[in-house]
């Protein structure tokens, strides 16, 4: 299952302190958008599908807000097609390159390498960076996912979504097919308000282009840095067996379950971020 709905609206960890840095840089040309708050190690936090970057944290008015770790530079970045960042209706702009942005953003801060942490999409491009790039990571954090292997890409819900997209009569076609518990006229209404004015066509595109993001067992394991997978008791069975799958591949992985969370919820649970801190902690250069 991807993260999208209202999933997204619901911060990880709210702030009220201080003004992070927002900036752009051109990728390839595509602008991205990212926004950076501390010093020290870099962490670059990669939301999920249909979020942004204030996914991790936002303030009263909705805008991105972070809370470094002590001797940590966070940063978290807008993926393509998302957020502040560039929209391109190409499809060949997304996939890989969506892996290719964060690469990308570390050579134009200067940042040889950093810790990756990504949710749902975010962990599908972290495992890309990670397959590819293994040289870049130092450390990896998968929230309520795993990296995509060979021959696993492909969701209903995207079809789904994209076939709303397509057919141009608004998104409640989708609504249902996620919640079949609502009423046509209760999934036309929140289709309104979650998706008037934003860029549809862009998110189908991102989703439909993560193939793209596959990645080779042996390639990831490549990347030998201690890795973990965090999630709720309550994920997909699907998730559970995908991780348990590749924790026999990368013998530096842990795993930690958030009591009573879904993948919708888990985000919101302060074990999350707990868990997220203490391996951080844990893993940072001496």
């Amino acid at each position: 299952m991807i993260v999208s709905l209202a999933a997204l609206l619901l911060p990880v960890i709210a702030s009220s302190l201080g003004n992070a840095t927002d900036s752009t840089f051109d990728s390839n040309g595509v602008k991205i958008r990212y926004v950076t708050e501390g010093k020290g190690e870099a962490v670059v936090l990669i939301h999920g599908w249909m979020g942004d970057s204030s996914m991790w944290g936002r303030d009263a008015a909705g805008n991105t807000k972070l809370v470094p770790v002590e001797g940590f530079q966070v940063i978290a970045l807008d993926c393509r097609g998302h957020g502040k960042s560039d929209k391109p209706h190409d499809p060949t702009k997304y996939g890989d390159e969506m892996a290719a942005d964060v690469i990308r953003l570390l050579d134009h801060l200067k940042i040889k390498r950093a810790h990756l942490i990504g949710y749902s999409m975010g962990t599908f491009i972290a495992g890309r960076v990670s397959a590819t790039h293994p040289n870049r990571v130092i450390s990896l954090i998968f929230g309520g996912q795993a990296p995509l292997l060979t021959g696993e890409a492909g969701s209903k819900e995207i079809d789904a979504f994209a076939k709303a997209v397509q057919d141009g009569k608004g998104l409640a076609p989708y609504l249902l097919h996620v919640r079949p518990e609502l009423s046509e006229k209760a999934a036309t209404a929140l289709a309104k308000i979650l998706y008037d004015g934003k860029d549809v066509k862009a998110w189908a595109l991102a989703g439909q282009s993560f193939k793209g993001l596959e990645v080779r067992a042996e390639d990831l394991k490549k990347c030998d840095v201690p890795t973990l997978f965090v999630y709720g008791s309550k994920e997909h069975d699907s998730t559970k067996t995908r991780i348990a799958i590749l924790r026999k591949v990368l013998d530096k992985s842990v795993e930690k379950v958030v009591e009573g969370g879904d993948h919708i919820t888990t985000l919101t649970k302060p074990a999350f971020g707990k868990a997220i801190v203490e391996f951080l902690v844990a893993q940072k250069s001496k």
